[in-house]
Formats: structure tokens, sequence, C-alpha cells
């Protein structure tokens, strides 16, 4: 059992602490994935096929795992199951510089290990989520998250930029060994919170989860969350594919060597800084402001895949950064406002499973419009699409809200919100 409860919010050293030990390890993490994408491509000799069979090591995990995730990270305090998802981490960037250093990497072996990476990252997402809410608790959730979003994303901007660097004067291995290395505080910092965080409780299935039952508890989640995770869906899996565009377009389209490649990843992170100074004054988000955020996202990639310059795309990628984020922490945060606390858990691994599970189709479908029409309509495409479904979403729900004539002075009285949002919670 955890200790007593301390004192919880964004203002707490705790917070402070844990936030600066995740920006030290995530400018780890984004400068292998830098360094993964362009290793592959390297070892690939530019093929897309290569990378989006990488992508989907990656993430496949995410759809076929993600509710088991989610009942896992349910049964157990939150700050523990991290603690073991981030050694599992640490270890494979481990188990890819040192083989790196020996001069010894084939492609399948990347593959087999980024699907092992992929089994520790479903259950860390989710554990961090839970985390995050024991942590600030459930009334600054928001800003809590707004503001480690903030502090990460800083270090989203320096890791792809670094890697870069590194990858010119080095090579890759020193890029993932370094990145080991970057997980150490945060595992530090957790096993110290672990004395102090007090979860919410287990939540445990009363039967088995057969594929039926899967299916009819995603149908029971309310339909607000449903909304999200459909979204979720279409901008995790087919438009943030840049895993396979910034790749293709740094090579085939705009020419860019290892650190102009790193830079597009700091274009992408710095519009997500920008993200966090609105959300961050923003509470309890609707389905019409993530839907809003869909709408922001599909037509900047879209106008950034008709980007004739190198300048001119990176200012557009900074705009789909933002755009990304904001989508991202207003559809979190209304998942777990909108779901009972005993279901948060499976809740969220619902989103993040529509969110990064479907990657894997996404990479090969993207990857294979990148072959047949170019990468600009590999990323235009999507866009279009995403656009067009989130519009439609908020225009369906506008209609659904609006008052019927003589109901003006019922519907102007203020009321609670619905507690389930049309469904069982």
């Amino acid at each position: 059992m955890p200790g007593p409860l301390v004192a919880r919010g964004v203002a707490t050293a705790r917070f402070r602490w844990y936030t600066l030990a995740q920006a030290v390890s995530i400018v780890g993490t984004t400068m292998s994935l830098t360094a993964l994408y362009w290793l592959a491509l390297r070892l690939a000799h530019g093929r897309a096929a290569v990378l989006a069979l990488l992508v989907a090591a990656q993430f496949l995990p995410m759809l076929l795992f993600s509710r088991r995730a989610g009942v896992i990270a349910g049964r157990h305090p939150a700050a523990r199951v991290v603690i073991v998802t981030q050694a599992a981490l640490a270890a494979g960037s481990l188990a890819i510089g040192l083989p790196l250093l020996a001069g010894w990497l084939p492609v399948w072996y990347l593959w087999a290990l980024s699907l092992a990476v992929g089994c520790a990252q479903t259950l860390d997402v989710t554990g961090r989520q839970l985390f995050m809410n024991e942590l600030v608790g459930p009334a600054e959730l928001r800003r809590g998250t707004s503001r480690y979003a903030a502090v990460t994303g800083l270090a989203k901007i320096a890791g792809p930029g670094i890697a870069g660097l590194l990858i010119a004067a080095s090579g890759e291995a020193v890029v993932f060994l370094a990145d080991a290395a970057s997980f150490l505080l945060v595992i530090a910092v957790l096993a110290v919170l672990a004395r102090g965080v007090a979860g919410v409780g287990p939540a445990r299935e009363a039967r088995p989860a057969t594929p039926g039952r899967r299916l009819r508890w995603v149908l029971d989640l309310p339909r607000g969350i449903q909304l999200a995770a459909g979204m979720a869906l279409l901008i995790g899996g087919f438009g943030i594919q840049f895993e396979v565009t910034n790749p293709l377009m740094a090579t085939r389209v705009l020419h860019l060597g290892p650190v102009g490649f790193g830079l597009l990843g700091t274009c992408l992170a710095v519009g997500g800084i920008a993200a966090n100074l609105i959300t961050s004054r923003r509470r309890d988000p609707g389905r019409a402001e993530f839907l809003g955020w869909a709408v922001l996202f599909g037509a900047a990639e879209t106008a950034a895949a008709l980007m004739p310059a190198v300048w001119a795309y990176d200012a557009m990628l900074a705009v789909v950064g933002a755009a990304i984020q904001l989508f991202a922490v207003s559809a979190t945060v209304y998942v777990q406002q909108h779901a009972a606390p005993a279901q948060r858990g499976p809740a969220l691994s619902a989103y993040n499973g529509a969110f990064m599970g479907f990657v894997p189709a996404g990479s090969f479908a993207v990857a294979g419009v990148a072959a047949v029409a170019g990468v600009r309509w590999a990323l235009a495409g999507p866009g279009i699409v995403i656009a067009a479904v989130a519009g439609l979403a908020l225009l369906a729900g506008a209609r659904a809200v609006k008052p019927a004539p003589g109901r003006a002075a019922v519907n102007a009285a203020p009321r609670a919100p619905l507690p389930t949002d049309g469904g069982n919670p």
C-alpha cells in the first residue's frame, strides 16, 4: 500500500520533480526515435515499405493489448507500473545501441525489437496518464496535463535537433546509448514519489474479455468518449504518420541531411509548446473543443503538403504540432472526466488503443499512397478526410443541442452536466 497521501496539485515540488525527470527522459526518447527512423531509412536504402513495417511493429501492440494494459495499470499503483515500463524502454535502447556499436544490426532485428518496445509503450502510456491523475488530483488534471506537456514539449524541441547533430558527428549508436541513460532520473524520482501518491483503487474484470465482450464494452462507453476515440483513430492512425512522411519528405522532396531532418521534428514540438499556452488556461473541455482542434489539424496538414520550400513546410509543421497537442490534451482530459473512476484505466486504454493502435494500418496506407501518388498526397489525403469528418461531427453536434422553439427559457437555466454523457460509464 502507498504511504499517506501528500499535497496534490501543479504547485507541489512532487509535480515539479516528476515533470523535470520526464523532460530529461523525453529528450532521450525523441532523440532515439529520430535516430531510429533515419537508421531504418539508411539500412533500407530509402524504401518507404521498410519504414511502414517498422512503424507497424512499434504500434501493433497498442491495437492488440491496449485494453489488457488498461486493466493491468488499474490493478497496480501507477508509479510502480511506470517504473517497470521505463526500465523496459531503457533496455530496448541499449539493445539497439550496443549491437550497432559492434557493427551488427540487420533490419529484421530492428523490427523485432520495435515490437517488444511497443509492448512496453502500450502499458507505459496508460500508466503515465493514471499517475498524472493521482499526482495532481482530478480538480487540476487539465492544468497538470497542460503544464506537464509544456515542459516536456521543450524537451521534444531539443531532442530531434540534438539527434541530428549527434548522428552527423558520431553516428546513431551514441544516440541510443544516451536515450538509455536518460531513463535513470525518471526511475529514481518515481521510486520516491511512489511512497506518497495514493491510487484510485483497482479495476477488475468479472469475466474473461472475449472479442464479443471487448466490442460490447466499447459500445457501452459514453458516446462522447466513443467520439473522442473515433477522432483519435483517424488522427493517430492516419494523420500523424510523420515517422513515414518526414523521412520521405526530407530525402525525396526537400533534399535534407540528418540535421535538417531532425529540425522537422523540432518544428512539430515548437507548435506543441505554443498550444500549451492556450490549453492550460481552459477547463472542462467539451466535444466541440476537441472536434475543433481536429478540424485545425486536418486543414494544417493539408496546407503543409502544398508548401513549396523548406521554411514554409517547417512553419506549417509547427501549426500541425500545435493542433496535435490541443486535440490530445482536450480529448484525454475529456475521457478521464467522463469515465467512472473504476473504469478510468480501461477507458483511457480504449482511447489510447484508438489513437495509436491503428498506426500499423495507417503506416502501410500512407506508404502506399506515397509510392503511388507521391509524398505530398500521403500528407494531404488524411488531412482532407480528418477535417471533413470532424467538421461534419461539429455540425451534427450543433444541431443536436439547438434549443427547440418555446424551450429557450428552460435551456437557459443553469444545469449540471449529464454524468453519463449519453451512455453507460
